[in-house]
C-alpha cells in the first residue's frame, strides 16, 4: 500500500527593520529631542503662554490603486508653552484599518478537535513633531502647522481558544515610513480654557504597505504616499 504522507513546512514571516526605517525613526527622535530641549532651555524665567493639550477624531483618506479608504482616525497632541506665536509640540495618531478573524479546528494527538480563533487588528499608528503658528488671542484662533515624523502599518495577531481565553499574541507587521506635511485649522473658545478645534491636514512621504483583511499576514496593497486627514475635537489650554 503506497504511503501518501506529505511533509509540510510552516514559515514564520517576521517583519524586517531596514536601515532606511531606522534612519526615519532616528530623525523623528532627534526632532522630538530638539523640541524638548527648546522648551526647557529657552522658556525658563520668561513670561509665556500656557501649554495646550488636544484630543480629536475624524477620518484619514488613503488612496490605493483605483480606490480610496477613509478609516476612523484619532489624535492626541501636546504643545509646549510659548512666548510668541510659534508653538512646538508632539502629535500621536492612529487609524483603524480593519479586523480579520480566521477560525480553525485543531486535532491534538489522541484527543478531540479543539476550536481556535485567530484575530488580527490592522492599524495605522504615527507620531510627529509639530510646529504651529498660532498668532491670535481672541475667541477665534486660526492656526497653520508643519510636521514631520513616522507613520507605520501595523498588524497584531491574537489566538483564542474555544473558551475565549487568549493563548498567544504577537506582531506580524510593523512597517514604518517617514512622513511630512502641513495642516490648517482653528480653535473656537467655548469656556475659560476650553476650545473646539477643527483641523485639516495633508501628509506626504513613503508609500505604505497596507495589509488586506482577507490575508493580513501575506496580502498587502501599496497605498499612495499622500494622505488627507480631517478631525474635530477638544483643545485645552493648560
Amino acid at each position: 500500500m503506497p504511503n501518501n504522507i506529505k511533509a509540510f513546512t510552516m514559515k514564520n514571516h517576521r517583519f524586517s527593520f531596514s536601515a532606511s526605517k531606522a534612519q526615519s525613526l532616528a530623525l523623528a527622535v532627534a526632532l522630538f529631542a530638539s523640541f524638548a530641549a527648546e522648551a526647557q532651555c529657552c522658556n525658563q524665567g520668561r513670561a509665556s503662554r500656557a501649554g495646550v493639550f488636544e484630543m480629536s477624531t475624524g477620518a484619514t483618506q488613503l488612496a490605493w490603486g483605483e480606490s480610496t479608504l477613509a478609516p476612523l482616525h484619532a489624535d492626541l497632541s501636546w504643545f509646549s508653552r510659548s512666548r510668541g506665536p510659534l508653538r512646538t509640540g508632539i502629535r500621536m495618531g492612529i487609524a483603524h484599518l480593519g479586523n480579520s478573524t480566521v477560525n480553525k479546528a485543531l486535532q491534538p494527538p489522541n484527543d478531540g478537535a479543539i476550536a481556535e480563533d485567530t484575530r488580527y487588528r490592522i492599524l495605522l499608528p504615527g507620531i510627529s513633531g509639530v510646529v504651529r503658528l498660532d498668532p491670535l488671542r481672541g475667541g477665534f484662533r486660526p492656526f497653520i502647522e508643519g510636521e514631520a515624523g513616522v507613520d507605520a502599518s501595523y498588524v497584531d495577531k491574537r489566538s483564542f481558544d474555544s473558551a475565549g481565553e487568549r493563548q498567544q499574541h504577537n506582531v506580524t507587521t510593523f512597517d514604518p515610513v517617514l512622513q511630512y506635511g502641513w495642516s490648517a485649522g482653528a480653535r473656537i473658545r467655548f469656556g475659560r480654557s476650553a476650545f473646539l478645534v477643527l483641523r485639516y491636514g495633508n501628509k506626504q512621504g513613503g508609500s505604505l504597505n497596507i495589509p488586506l483583511e482577507e490575508g493580513p499576514e501575506t496580502l498587502f496593497e501599496s497605498a499612495d504616499g499622500e494622505r488627507h486627514t480631517a478631525t474635530v475635537g477638544l483643545s485645552f489650554g493648560l
